[in-house]
């Protein structure tokens, strides 16, 4: 069965980091558009030929997260085949502590993150230069800032600018 290719937008944006080397340089990133909900996630499912109505995947979907949720909160990773591992991190504080006597989870540890590691089968394989080839990419919009005054602060908002004549790299084979 053949995989309909999808199209991701780029959005170009400069560097306007005054200090780095590449001040001034175009960078693509992906032009994001409103996430796509639990609900509208299962609809797609119900509708791509699936023999179960939205209601049962979405509740069957919510049970999934909330079990996700709570092994993770327990320290352990989840693999769900054809997709990847999801692993509980921590974020620590820079230095450390001098000593495990020292070592306060208050204060060392910052935060608890969920990593992706996806799964490395050749079909379901979805590293970054695997992806890359499954999609294609479309240069949208240049990116440029526009400093306005809100509340008698100044506050850069993007301004995006339609590019006429898009560059399309297909998917690679």
């Amino acid at each position: 069965m053949a995989v309909l290719k999808r199209v991701i937008e780029l959005d170009l944006v400069p560097n306007n980091n005054e200090k780095s080397d590449t001040y001034g340089k175009y960078y693509a990133r992906i032009h994001f558009a409103e996430p796509l909900s639990l609900r509208g996630v299962c609809e797609k499912i119900a509708a791509h030929g699936s023999p179960f109505t939205q209601d049962i995947v979405e509740g069957v979907t919510r049970c999934v997260r909330n079990t996700i949720v709570e092994v993770l909160s327990e320290g352990q990773g989840v693999k769900i085949d054809g997709l990847g591992t999801l692993r509980p991190t921590l974020q620590n504080e820079k230095g450390g502590a001098d000593s495990a006597e020292d070592f306060s989870v208050t204060e060392h540890v910052l935060g608890v993150h969920v990593r992706f590691i996806p799964e490395g089968e050749e079909l379901d394989r979805l590293t970054s230069r695997e992806m890359k080839k499954k999609c294609t990419l479309r240069k949208t919009y240049e990116v440029s800032y526009k400093t306005i005054t809100h509340g008698g602060k100044p506050m850069q908002i993007p301004v995006y600018t339609p590019i006429v004549k898009p560059d399309v790299v297909p998917p690679q084979p």
